[in-house]
């Protein structure tokens, strides 16, 4: 095995795979490096030709709104490896390091750094391997990263080569901050700390609760090393532990064990001494590096659709003269569909006087509620596509479904999807139109999670990493008066929906806080899950291979949701749009609903008061509703099936 790896392109930006993830591979854990620096981007920047390019105006527009100085979204290189090791393309890469850089040896307990196993691997060893097929020394026969050590004791026999294990645990920052736990100054530390207190008080980890760690003065001498010793008999922290032994004298100083090692927290300053005066304070804590807050990708994605892209230079200098004749948008837009055949709405007029007739500005001004709004509206109006290269879709007949509940239903077989990582955090997500926000400086404390760029330019950069997929789906719309006299017949609806928000108001960090949770919000979010699971249960596809796609929003009436898959993934070549040819669309609807109402853990989930992540789930668990998280769109929160499916206030409760 030599130095790449192979991943799936569509991973590359994912909720688990782009830039700033860690990437468990066959031979250790990697972390992708910022776009710019992948080999890729530095030899064809500013030479991207055609097919590098994703084109999607409508998508470029609005992120146009906070990368200033964007040009275009870049595709995802694709390349593979020619039996297993040999590269197809040589610049096709993207970059990515070992990460954590700590590894010991299971064989001789040895424990370094990475930079520090190489040096002593080309010093000791590299010399005595055989030449490779050019007559060079075979630079790859370190990776994965082996013992020098264990090499050199059995070179003469059968094994000699012993990989290297990983340490597990790193640090993670609010402020986006990732590094290794500095393991030397640490043991010493805690072995010198050892010196001032009795034993008793040494092994006393609550005292040590959240207390940041200062090095002060903590030089690990040159002629110390570290072993990293497990326990057979322990298997919690206090069984790992790091021996610190003098090379020179070959003398054990001391034993330190890994328990408490969570309680602690370190700074910045002592990480790095040269770090900003304002990030001096902040706080690194240990994690496991495989654990859900070590990474959270801001990803926005756009369905393709023409409506703005029609709107010409020639239509807008129409509009344009129109609006000086005095005409009013309404106007506007009826004397274009009379005259010319032209559909445009009255408050797309509007949005364009109100910006100058400047058509960027109406997308970067949008919320991603409002972009949203565009796809939903466009989907709605036009009631059929037949663009075969972008979008294809058609309305289901409404004796398929059940019409008197479920307003429309659209077949789309074919839709365009792009997406786009801008950033990332740690420790805890943020709202998704906080991805194309400043952070008010003002309020911005040691704790405040900030999000880290794609790109080391920041929002200066020229490029984003993108990748474009087609697919297919299902949308489903409901009617805004329904839900309006559903509520107000049924005042449990309400109170359900005030359980959640109050539990939403009590988390310490907002996870959604740009969304108005309504009972129509949470109902439509539960129905789409249901009918993804019954795809699962019914159809047979894996629940990871659908993904929603909500569009919800009190004010602007919006109460819909996509639930699609992507080419490549199971289903994606008709399975799902079939449905909607006849009355299996209605059956696998009833059918949802109806396994909706018998859970495993029922009867503690059906009248459970709060569960999952911050208690933001009502009758909801992994057995009846939930989904894998590259599913949902909401970290599967806010969801409660007894909206859907009670006796007494069930939305559904006819059908069952």
């Amino acid at each position: 095995m030599g130095k790449f790896e192979v991943i799936q392109t569509s991973k590359a930006v994912s909720a688990y795979g782009g830039v700033g993830s860690i990437l468990e591979t066959r031979n250790g854990s990697i972390m992708v490096g910022p776009f710019d620096e992948w080999p890729y981007f530095q030899v064809l920047e500013s030479k991207f030709e055609e097919h590098n390019i994703v084109e999607d105006i409508r998508f470029k527009n609005r992120l146009n709104k906070y990368f200033y100085q964007l040009e275009h979204l870049i595709r995802i290189p694709i390349n593979s490896l020619d039996k297993g090791w040999k590269l197809e393309n040589q610049t096709n890469l993207i970059s990515a390091k070992y990460f954590p850089k700590w590894f010991y040896c299971n064989n001789c307990k040895k424990y370094d750094e990475l930079e520090n196993w190489k040096n002593a691997w080309d010093e000791n060893v590299k010399h005595k391997l055989p030449k490779d097929w050019n007559g060079l020394e075979n630079e790859n026969l370190f990776y994965p990263p082996k013992c020098y050590n264990c090499y050199l004791k059995n070179q003469d026999k059968k094994r000699k080569y012993y990989n290297l294990e990983q340490i597990r645990f790193i640090l993670t920052a609010p402020n986006g901050d990732i590094c290794d736990v500095p393991w030397d100054r640490w043991a010493l530390f805690q072995l010198l700390s050892r010196v001032k207190k009795n034993e008793s008080e040494s092994n006393d980890t609550d005292k040590s609760k959240d207390e940041p760690v200062i090095f002060e003065n903590i030089n690990f001498p040159n002629h110390y090393r570290l072993e990293f010793i497990t326990s057979e008999k322990i298997d919690t922290l206090s069984g790992i532990g790091l021996v610190i032994i003098d090379q020179e004298t070959n003398e054990q100083k001391g034993y330190v064990s890994l328990s408490g090692l969570f309680n602690i927290r370190f700074k910045k300053q002592d990480l790095y001494p040269n770090c900003k005066p304002e990030e001096k304070e902040i706080l690194f804590k240990p994690v496991i590096r495989s654990s859900n807050s070590v990474y959270y990708s801001n990803i926005l994605s756009s369905i393709y659709i023409p409506a703005v892209e029609e709107i010409n230079e020639r239509l807008l200098k129409i509009i344009k003269e129109e609006w000086e004749d005095e005409y009013t948008p309404k106007q506007i837009s009826n004397n274009l569909k009379r005259h010319k055949n032209i559909e445009i709405s009255a408050d797309k007029i509007e949005k364009l006087i109100a910006n100058n007739f400047n058509l960027g500005e109406i997308i970067r001004a949008q919320s991603e509620t409002e972009y949203r709004f565009d796809e939903y509206t466009y989907i709605k109006e036009k009631e059929s596509s037949n663009r075969k290269d972008e979008l294809v879709f058609n309305k289901v007949n409404k004796d398929y479904f059940q019409n008197n509940l479920i307003q429309s239903i659209y077949k789309m077989d074919k839709i365009k999807i792009t997406s786009v990582q801008t950033s990332y955090t740690r420790q805890e997500p943020i709202p998704t139109d906080l991805f194309l926000e400043d952070y008010d400086e003002d309020k911005v404390t040691a704790e405040t999670i900030i999000k880290k760029f794609t790109s080391n330019k920041g929002k200066t950069t020229k490029y984003l990493p993108a990748i474009e997929n087609f697919g297919e789906g299902i949308f489903i719309d409901f009617n805004d008066e329904l839900l309006n006299d559903w509520i107000q017949q049924n005042s449990t609806v309400i109170e359900r929906t005030s359980i959640i928000l109050e539990n939403n108001e009590r988390l310490e960090f907002g996870n959604q806080n740009n969304i108005e949770l309504t009972p129509k919000y949470i109902l439509i979010h539960t129905f789409s899950h249901l009918i993804i699971k019954e795809l699962e249960y019914l159809c047979g596809y894996p629940s990871t291979s659908l993904r929603e796609r909500l569009y919800i929003d009190e004010v602007l009436k919006m109460n819909g949701v996509l639930i699609y898959t992507i080419a490549g993934s199971e289903g994606s070549y008709g399975g799902i749009t079939s449905l909607c040819d006849s009355d299996k669309i209605g059956k696998l609807i009833n059918s949802a609903l109806i396994r909706a109402k018998d859970c495993a853990t029922d009867p503690i989930c059906y009248h459970s008061n709060g569960q999952g992540v911050g208690n933001l789930n009502l009758s909801a668990c992994f057995n009846c509703t939930l989904l894998p998280e590259t599913s949902c769109e909401l970290f599967n929160c806010y969801l409660d099936r007894r909206l859907l499916v009670d006796d007494n206030y069930g939305y559904f409760k006819s059908l069952i």
